[in-house]
């Protein structure tokens, strides 16, 4: 997944976005079966996980994550720290010491969405808290999901990535205009879509309960309807992509070209993350190739799908 992200980055550049990845997402056995039975240590923890339903430990690691975000670049000793924050720890050093001298490090392209993604989870288990007792709309789960989805750091590691190998440096007002953040919202949007459709099979089974089919389900919507319904949901992200494209202002030939760079490698994120769901064994294990072929899954039957089959 990582070498259709950045297919450019140097050996340095590669591990380090390798590492991050680990830190999500790290596989049961050894990089020979990579694409087997790959769990994700951090995000498993908030999906399925001991972290699930308690919000007070939940924060407490976000916050030993954040104190190793600290504006001072010192390394301090963690080793008495959970294994998780010890993998961030190292990788956060290795973004810091890339910063580009008379740059704050704070203003480095990759601290703002990381530092944001590593709060998430927290307010993320607020949000729920606040839904307590009612179905949550797809448009308010979807605010939700935009922050903790663990995409938006993946654009700015592409950033750090071009711009240590390739010279990229985009000022920080084009990514204060509305088409490019509009072009970002739209990648994290066509990531958690797709991703929620093929791994809603898993998540049924493991009753979680935040996945966008399976919020129209609970609406009342029979499965078809429901995949049918965040398919729609893809297809009009395609259609905003063309559009924010056409609307994107000139910075003249230099900026312009890294701009497209940078559009190029949201384009990377969006069908990294889709080639790795048919390449792991994580959403259809054995059925992969099948189910690329056929697009059929086999869901749990619920009581709108009899309604609709005696209809």
């Amino acid at each position: 997944m990582d070498s259709k992200v950045i297919p450019d980055a140097s050996r340095l550049e590669f591990q380090t976005i390798c590492d991050w990845g680990n830190w999500v997402y790290i596989d049961l056995l050894t990089c020979a079966v990579w694409y087997r039975n790959q769990v994700f240590p951090f995000d498993d923890m908030f999906d399925n996980g001991g972290l699930k339903d308690d919000p007070i430990q939940a924060q407490q690691l976000v916050n030993s994550l954040l104190n190793g975000m600290q504006d001072d670049r010192t390394v301090s000793d963690d080793s008495e720290e959970h294994p998780l924050v010890q993998v961030h720890n190292s990788v956060w050093r290795r973004l810091a010491k890339a910063t580009p001298i008379g740059m704050t490090f704070n203003d480095a392209a990759p601290v703002a969405p990381t530092n944001e993604y590593s709060r998430c989870p927290s307010q993320v288990c607020k949000g729920y808290e606040r839904l307590l007792g009612e179905y949550p709309t797809l448009d308010e789960m979807l605010t939700l999901r935009r922050q903790s989805a663990g995409v938006s750091p993946l654009f700015a590691l592409v950033e750090y990535v071009t711009a240590y190998g390739h010279k990229l440096r985009i000022p920080d007002s084009v990514f204060e205009t509305r088409s490019i953040k509009e072009i970002e919202r739209i990648g994290i949007d066509l990531v958690l879509l797709q991703n929620d459709i093929l791994s809603y099979c898993k998540e049924e089974k493991e009753g979680v309960a935040h996945n966008m089919v399976a919020i129209c389900r609970r609406a009342g919507m029979p499965a078809q309807m429901a995949f049918d319904h965040i398919g729609g949901m893809l297809l009009s992200c395609y259609h905003d992509w063309y559009l924010a494209l056409a609307d994107l202002p000139s910075w003249g030939e230099s900026i312009d070209s890294e701009v497209q760079q940078y559009i190029r490698g949201v384009q990377n994120v969006v069908k990294a993350n889709l080639h790795w769901s048919f390449r792991s064994g994580r959403y259809f294990g054995e059925a992969n190739e099948e189910v690329r072929k056929t697009g059929i899954v086999t869901v749990q039957p619920q009581s709108a799908d009899v309604e609709l089959s005696i209809l």
